[in-house]
């Protein structure tokens, strides 16, 4: 089935914009035509874009979808992420939590990266469960990784052999694990150990790293190892974020990630907002839109290893991407000014899974649809979002609502 989205302003590889046509064929893009130009093979569906600005779907480098939570939890700031980490068990929210379903919270967890614009989620957490969720409709986990919390003592257990978990990537596949979180004396060993065990390398992808020190920042960048950022978490946690200069300076590869919702309603948005707040607080404003939106794209595509499948528009890659009003201004600008709820629509592989009505005929099996008002705005949103979300409240037998996913059945 091939569907063309006509004459929207499309982000080039290069981060310029050319205005195009969009042909799809089922969840892969096929081709880029210049307006004028007449597909050659048969399109069922045709959309117009006109006056719409089309961006690649965004990759969220960092996520705990089990831990999709309606609050924050826990001690904040802390020391160490251990500190955080025990303090949050004792809290009635957390227990209610362990009620619902690994089903429910990646559900809810898919939603919120999805109507972000987060097409693509990595989903730090052993795969015998998330596994389940590698294709599911709503969004594409990262498939080919291996992992482990982290390297202290103290580490959650999963994945908890890291010399074997790093040997089975055979120096290709990425390697993620959580690094410099806390201030402690065997947090501050972490890049020396991973070094040590040969398990620092360009296929090692660190995350958090607020507490590293500028000889761990070296080493990570001899090693052409690569960092996730997430700003909107690290704040909280900590009271700190990494050194982002430095870091930059060095020439070390950066993506952005959310971390779990239960260090904050932390979506993509909420951790561009942070990562501009940051920029003009410390960093005299120079990490630009057109930069972030490079961390969540291409930048994020290279460091996971799926350049080839997303983080761009061309042919050949997944059909990913983003759709909203071109206000006349700088895209990049105005993107970062908008909401989810803001969104014309959201595609993923080849389906919308939010957006406006007038762009119902994106896909084709609208039973599968729900007509809601998401964060006050009415929209098409694939599934029942709805019924889930009844479904949650009466099993914690308490009424909830997800500060990122405030959605209500439209009148």
């Amino acid at each position: 089935m091939f569907k063309l989205l006509k004459n929207g302003l499309v982000l080039q590889p290069d981060f310029t914009f050319k205005k195009q046509s969009i042909l799809i064929q089922d969840d892969i893009i096929y081709d880029l035509l210049e307006p004028e130009q007449i597909p050659l093979k048969p399109v069922e569906t045709e959309i117009n874009l006109e006056g719409q600005v089309v961006f690649p779907g965004l990759i969220n480098g960092h996520d705990h979808l089990i831990d999709t939570s309606w609050r924050s939890f826990g001690q904040m700031p802390v020391d160490n992420w251990f500190e955080w980490e025990n303090s949050i068990h004792s809290e009635p929210d957390y227990k209610l939590q362990q009620k619902l379903s690994a089903s429910d919270l990646y559900i809810v967890g898919m939603y919120k990266n999805v109507i972000s614009g987060a097409t693509t989620i990595v989903d730090h957490y052993p795969s015998e469960v998330s596994g389940t969720f590698t294709d599911h409709e709503l969004a594409s986990l990262l498939k080919y990784f291996y992992q482990a919390h982290s390297v202290s003592d103290k580490r959650l257990h999963w994945c908890s052999n890291i010399v074997e978990q790093y040997r089975n990537t055979q120096g290709i596949l990425p390697f993620i694990i959580h690094a410099g979180e806390g201030k402690c004396k065997e947090i501050s060993e972490e890049i020396d150990y991973l070094n040590k065990i040969d398990a620092l390398s360009k296929n090692t992808v660190l995350v958090d790293c607020c507490y590293l020190k500028d000889s761990d920042l070296q080493l990570i960048a001899s090693k052409k190892s690569s960092i996730v950022w997430i700003p909107e978490s690290c704040e909280r946690i900590f009271g700190a974020q990494p050194d982002i200069k430095r870091i930059l300076e060095l020439g070390i590869k950066v993506c952005l990630g959310t971390d779990s919702s239960n260090t904050g309603s932390s979506n993509m948005h909420t951790a561009f907002s942070a990562a501009r707040k940051y920029s003009a607080d410390f960093l005299n404003n120079s990490i630009t839109a057109k930069d972030l939106i490079k961390m969540a794209t291409i930048d994020a595509a290279q460091i996971f290893g799926i350049e080839k499948e997303v983080g761009s528009l061309v042919p050949g890659k997944r059909s990913d991407f983003i759709v909203f009003e071109d206000n006349g201004d700088d895209p990049f600008e105005n993107f970062m000014n908008l909401m989810p709820e803001d969104y014309s629509m959201v595609i993923h592989k080849g389906n919308m899974i939010v957006g406006n009505d007038e762009f119902r005929r994106t896909s084709v099996d609208f039973s599968r649809y729900s007509e809601v008002k998401l964060n006050g705005a009415t929209k098409l949103l694939f599934g029942r979002p709805v019924q889930l979300i009844e479904r949650i409240c009466n099993k914690l037998d308490k009424e909830i609502v997800f500060p990122f996913f405030d959605v209500l059945e439209e009148d």
